[in-house]
């Protein structure tokens, strides 16, 4: 006599188990599906993704509006400047990393929600200004300058102003769109705006160019990469005449994150 399969003669466990059978079905359908979007992504694009939640976590830290004085560390003091929708907190993993290494006279200036590099750049101004205050530097001190994204066009806009540009003795700008990017075509913001490749700004900024640098200005170290998805085309993070580094693997955001960035940015302020 053959043997009874589970729900035989039971109608309603018949079509449980056919439900069963099909959410299953469905299940491995939706994980393939997902498993082949992910992989149809740019690696890049993925690596990027996966690093915001990291870059989010650095928000967290609040930055003081005011500096203040901090030790003689035998070096110029830093000052660390965040990009457009980031903060003083991005840069707390490189001021640490700073500080194991000796440089602990850093700073990260407090920009808040500048809409536009044209807000940004005044500010910028007033914070420099504020920590030779802060520290009593004398007239012949300078200071390093550390950029991220926006943050180094706010920092060259700064640089027309002559008194400002005898106080910065290097500037590095990791990400930094001197070229704009083809991606703020889709935005229709005043900082997007700015940001295309033929904007007033950029236009004006371009007339640095070719970057003389030492004695007249400051040496320009740009760091940037081939797998950077924000800056379109990511070569518009070099500049005419300056140093330019790239940092194979590189996404938009990593230099926040990379030991091996901040111990790039960190070589190109000790080189005389």
């Amino acid at each position: 006599m053959e043997e009874a399969k589970p729900g035989d003669g039971n109608p309603a466990a018949r079509a449980a188990s056919a439900v069963g059978r099909a959410c299953a079905a469905a299940g491995i359908w939706v994980g393939r599906s997902v498993a082949a979007a992910y992989r149809a992504v740019d690696p890049d694009l993925r690596q990027h993704l996966a690093q915001l939640p990291l870059v989010g976590l650095t928000m967290l830290a609040r930055g003081t509006p005011a500096p203040e004085p901090l030790p003689d560390d035998g070096h110029r003091p830093v000052v660390f400047v965040h990009g457009l929708g980031g903060g003083p907190g991005n840069f707390l993993p490189m001021r640490l990393f700073f500080k194991l290494q000796g440089r602990s006279r850093t700073y990260a200036a407090p920009l808040g929600d500048a809409p536009s590099l044209e807000a940004m750049a005044p500010r910028l101004a007033a914070y420099l200004d504020a920590v030779v205050a802060a520290n009593g530097l004398p007239a012949d001190a300078r200071l390093d300058v550390v950029t991220h994204s926006m943050g180094g066009l706010a920092a060259r806009l700064v640089l027309e102003d002559e008194r400002l540009r005898a106080r910065v003795a290097v500037l590095v700008t990791m990400a930094a769109p001197h070229a704009g990017s083809h991606l703020a075509r889709y935005g229709n913001t005043p900082s997007s705006l700015e940001l295309r490749p033929d904007s007033d700004v950029l236009v004006r900024l371009a007339r640095q160019l070719p970057w003389r640098g030492p004695p007249a200005w400051p040496r320009l170290v740009a760091l940037w990469s081939a797998a950077d998805v924000i800056v379109l085309p990511a070569s518009s993070c070099a500049v005419d005449g300056a140093e330019n580094v790239e940092l194979p693997g590189f996404t938009h955001y990593g230099y926040l994150i990379h030991p091996s960035g901040w111990r790039r940015v960190l070589e190109a302020l000790e080189v005389e």
